[in-house]
């Protein structure tokens, strides 16, 4: 689309009265960079916008509200979501294998003399363990490596992939311990069973949402409602006085172009002046609402673990607030290059076009570690546990 727009500007029928209307008609497209890992883990990269076109007239409130183009990346995949198999689908295969791994031995007797036959409980519990860990770890490191290998070639991948398998190993780690404290435990098998799938849906499927929603209960959003009906009217009132034939009236062309800048650059201040509380408002409850959930998901490890995933991977939510303000700013930065240019009375030129800022997007926020050392604290607490109730039950 650039690549037209300049041809079509450097062409033959380019006229002076072209150059003068280009400020307002010209538009400069911008797109988010796809991010490092988002094969690894889709995140908010399905519902977040992944470009945006600039112009005179728009605004920080529309800027995102035409149709997004779909990354091609993630067509290509499909939806599949190796982030998905760590957090939810490896800890039920894990339960399904270990959830009466020591209760038969225990319950028939034997485990003092199996266990003396290896060398020990602890030996015992390593050799019936690495099996089952590895039938779980084994596919997903496997997958991980066929989404390098078919991925783009981008050097930061690999370092990120191998942050990333080690963050979702971290996770797996943390259920295996709760199996073996479960385990370890003087109930049957089936009560084990029943009592991991009652932990694995608290921590996995209740726990997130119930903190997001406390997080979003405690600290609630001005209304989107109110502030698209607050807009709208300020919007008409700022443009009731307009004159939509506004043709040339004897008027030179360049002349104008710079009345209906001008009458852009009043509804965008009445439309600022208006709408910032709400929009600052807004955001000082979303920040909130982070800072709520970051706080309250020490509650639930996997949690953690998820949104390490995602900000490694940078589809997280902090990432895409990144991006968006670094748009808003350069929708501001566009605009007050063409206001400059139309008010020292230039018309737009070829090089004045290659001139106007171009989108940089913000540095990737480094992930937050805090939450898997809390998961690996919490998992080496449980592994010691178990081992000690295992030793009590070996000697009895």
């Amino acid at each position: 689309m650039q690549a037209e727009y300049r041809a079509k500007f450097a062409g033959p029928e380019w006229t002076d009265v072209d150059s003068a209307d280009a400020p307002y008609s010209t538009k400069r497209s911008f797109a988010f960079p796809v991010p490092v890992l988002v094969d690894f883990t889709i995140g908010r990269s399905d519902i977040e916008p992944r470009m945006a076109e600039v112009r005179m007239g728009y605004r920080a409130d529309t800027l995102f509200r035409n149709y997004q183009i779909d990354n091609p990346e993630r067509l290509r995949r499909g939806r599949i979501d190796l982030s998905f198999v760590a957090i939810v689908v490896a800890p039920l295969l894990l339960i399904a294998l270990g959830y009466g791994m020591l209760a038969g031995d225990r319950d028939s007797g034997t485990l003092r003399l199996i266990a003396a036959q290896a060398g020990g409980v602890g030996r015992l519990v390593a050799a019936r363990s690495i099996n089952r860990l590895a039938l779980v770890i084994g596919p997903l490191l496997l997958d991980a490596e066929v989404l390098l290998l078919t991925g783009p070639a981008d050097p930061a991948r690999t370092a990120a992939s191998l942050l990333w398998l080690g963050t979702a190993l971290a996770g797996i780690v943390f259920w295996w311990a709760v199996i073996l404290l479960v385990n370890a435990l003087r109930v049957s098998a089936e009560t084990s069973a029943f009592v991991l799938i009652a932990a694995w849906i608290l921590l996995v499927f209740a726990a997130p949402p119930l903190i997001n929603s406390a997080a979003q209960a405690l600290n609630p959003p001005p209304s989107r409602m109110a502030q698209i009906v607050e807009s709208r009217r300020v919007e008409q009132l700022a443009t009731e006085t307009y004159k939509n034939d506004h043709g040339t009236d004897g008027l030179a062309e360049l002349q104008r172009v710079k009345d209906v800048i001008a009458q852009y650059q009043r509804i965008s201040t009445a439309h600022d002046r208006t709408i910032r509380p709400l929009t600052d408002a807004f955001e000082r409850q979303l920040v909130a609402q982070q800072r709520a959930v970051r706080q309250a998901q020490w509650i639930s490890p996997p949690m953690t673990v998820s949104n390490t995933l995602a900000q490694i991977a940078g589809t997280d939510t902090e990432t895409y607030a990144g991006l968006r303000s670094a748009a808003f700013a350069y929708l501001s930065d566009y605009q007050a290059a063409l206001t400059r240019g139309i008010a020292d009375n230039r018309l737009f030129t070829l090089a004045a076009h290659d001139a106007l800022p171009r989108f940089q997007p913000p540095p990737t926020p480094a992930p937050g570690w805090l939450g898997v050392v809390w998961t690996l604290i919490v998992t080496a607490v449980m592994m010691a546990m178990a081992l000690r109730q295992y030793r009590r039950l070996s000697r009895n």
